[in-house]
């Protein structure tokens, strides 16, 4: 019997730590959990980088979403994330729910600003004899 009460004991305790972990901090488990929560759950939202700064452990970024203007914290791959994304160009982040405040989301895409001026035309120039 005292096996059985250690078992289920054990079983509790582990559910219990993974759904405080999951709520405090989801970004632990979510290469774990893609596979059993479904899709519908998680949000994109695509918007277009009105402000970025950089500060010695952070990167801030504003989006300008159809749904309001969003604030993404980042303290992941700074450096990646700054180099990778500038003012002016279309992100899409994935959110659990909408926020206007969120801190590490997953970038799905990033999409660099284009003019319409550049569009048909050559972009790398030819040297002409």
């Amino acid at each position: 019997m005292k096996a059985w009460a250690g078992l289920i004991g054990g079983f509790i305790l582990g559910f219990l730590a993974a759904v405080i972990t999951d709520l405090a901090a989801p970004e632990l488990l979510t290469p774990y959990t893609q596979q059993f929560i479904p899709a519908t759950q998680f949000e994109s939202v695509k918007g277009t980088v009105v402000k970025k700064e950089r500060d010695a452990n952070r990167l801030l970024m504003t989006l300008s979403t159809p749904k309001g203007v969003l604030l993404a914290t980042f303290t992941l791959k700074i450096n990646e994330i700054d180099l990778l994304v500038a003012e002016g160009y279309a992100a899409t982040i994935r959110l659990r729910t909408y926020s206007p405040f969120v801190e590490n989301p997953v970038i799905e895409r990033i999409e660099a600003a284009t003019s319409g001026a550049d569009q048909g035309t050559d972009s790398h120039p030819t040297a002409t004899q």
